[in-house]
């Protein structure tokens, strides 16, 4: 297959020259490039802006993941002494031995007691 290529394409790969282009001096294109050069400063700060706010972003969400971590094994431990003493508890009783008995801790007074409707039906 033979390869066509229309007008637009051709045009899209030169850079038409204008008049004013063409009107101009070395001097008025080498005054011009420092407004290129501030452009680039704006968009590299813009940059910097950018990925520091990202970065931020990442710190933030690994001191929450480390946060959680923590909270996690905290749990993991707890749920482990348990399920130990539970275990011992439960070899005690199979063994026929009576688990010691642990006093109850008093319990703060509640209050003054209610009355105790009876309801019947």
């Amino acid at each position: 297959m033979r390869q066509v290529r229309n007008s637009l394409e051709v045009a899209g790969e030169r850079k038409a020259k204008t008049t004013n282009s063409l009107s101009r001096t070395k001097e008025m294109i080498e005054s011009l490039e420092p407004l290129s050069d501030r452009r680039l400063g704006c968009v590299l700060t813009r940059e910097r802006k950018r990925f520091g706010n990202y970065e931020a972003a990442v710190d933030r969400s690994r001191q929450k993941l480390l946060k959680s971590r923590k909270k996690l094994a905290t749990i993991i431990e707890k749920n482990q002494a348990l399920t130990q003493l539970r275990h011992e508890l439960q070899q005690e009783r199979w063994r026929g031995e009576t688990p010691p008995v642990l006093p109850k801790a008093e319990q703060p007074n509640p209050g003054p007691k209610l009355r105790q409707v009876k309801l019947t039906y």
